[in-house]
């Protein structure tokens, strides 16, 4: 580790006294934003991680747009929100780009020698993925108990430190577990104003010196349970592209089917999954654990989505374990539209049904309950 403070490049050892020369944010915490510096600085703590259920770093599994780094929002208890004091550094992070801030990522890597100073090494800038900011994740604390997590899913905003150590462990097995429906935060983030800005695109950032720019438009594998989150539903997001655009659909679908399950006495939620040797988590759109149906949703009827709303849902409906259901859950698309005849029978010949939305509002669709049942 060099003394100087002056310049902090990927890779670099500092303790949190010189980042902060640098970089600004507060001398403790996990999430510290700095107005002067332009910048949050997000600090990962391996250790303490694992012990309150979660692994920050890179997923082994990289998708088109390259790869994603995932850092868990503030909380070492119970469910972490968006909102009051406890949501102050989960904000500060969905805002960076309409603040004009830097996300910067740290991983604790040991103590200065003969000290109890502790030393960080640098990853680099990131920014938040403008179609898929963060995920909601099921996990177990430190004290047994379940609990929701906020999880960010960060890309690369220039040159970073991509290195094995920080890329988080495979799940070593695969187990399904049962999470009973809990009431989380939706109906808090549908009307919090950190939801209600625009998000950045990647290779937004700023630089030392200019003024910051306004926003361009766990060690076993488990299937759990959980109550979906509408970070989708109100969220401006300027990343002028058909699958933005796609993915806001399909949240604005999901959220209104399921308060239609809901208002018929089912019980619904996500399905989260782990598979064992893949890093990533999978999630499908929805799940009503009162039918034993799986829903996977698409923002558009289009052909392309609904062949791959097909692939999810014949690959996620393999983990799907309840025990006062037997067998595999029945699959069904949930679309915002009617496909067109040559689709349904695509779907038909692999035993997937279809719920779609009709152009009076209601849904049709052989999966879809009556209010009146």
């Amino acid at each position: 580790m060099t003394a100087s403070a002056e310049v902090i490049n990927p890779g670099d050892i500092r303790t949190r006294a010189q980042i902060r020369q640098v970089f600004g944010g507060s001398p403790q915490g996990g999430i510290c934003p700095s107005k002067s510096k332009h910048s949050v600085n997000l600090y990962s703590d391996p250790d303490v991680g694992e012990q309150v259920g979660y692994y920050d770093g890179w997923l082994a599994e990289k998708d088109e747009m390259g790869a994603v780094f995932e850092y868990t929002g503030a909380g070492k208890s119970g469910d972490q929100t968006f909102g009051g004091t406890a949501g102050t550094g989960n904000r500060a992070i969905l805002q960076h780009g309409e603040e004009g801030r830097v996300l910067r990522v740290f991983t604790r890597v040991g103590k200065v020698p003969g000290s109890d100073t502790k030393t960080h090494r640098y990853l680099g800038a990131f920014t938040l993925d403008s179609i898929e900011p963060y995920v909601w994740r099921r996990v177990h604390g430190e004290d047994g108990q379940e609990r929701d997590v906020i999880v960010f899913r960060l890309r690369a905003d220039g040159d970073v430190q991509h290195v094995e150590p920080d890329v988080i462990p495979p799940a070593e097995k695969t187990v399904g577990e049962f999470v009973p429906f809990q009431a989380v935060t939706t109906s808090m983030l549908q009307s919090d104003p950190a939801t209600a800005g625009a998000l950045p695109l990647p290779k937004q950032r700023v630089r030392k010196g200019s003024a910051p720019r306004k926003p361009a438009p766990n060690a076993e594998t488990s299937g759990t349970f959980v109550v979906p989150e509408a970070f989708g539903t109100q969220m401006s997001i300027r990343a002028a592209t058909a699958a933005t655009v796609a993915i806001r659909h399909e949240a604005e679908l999901t959220q209104a089917y399921k308060t239609h399950l809901d208002s018929a006495g089912h019980q619904t939620g996500a399905y989260q999954i782990r598979v064992k040797g893949l890093t990533s988590t999978l999630r499908a759109d929805l799940y009503d654990a009162t039918a034993h149906v799986l829903y996977e949703a698409k923002g558009s009827n289009s052909r392309k989505d609904v062949r791959m709303a097909l692939g999810q849902i014949l690959d996620y409906s393999r983990y799907v374990e309840m025990a006062e259901h037997d067998g595999e859950p029945q699959r069904v698309i949930l679309l915002p539209a009617a496909p067109t005849p040559d689709m349904f029978t695509l779907l038909d010949r692999y035993d997937v049904g279809v719920v779609y939305r009709a152009d009076d509002g209601r849904f049709v669709g052989d999966a879809v309950p009556s209010l009146n049942s």
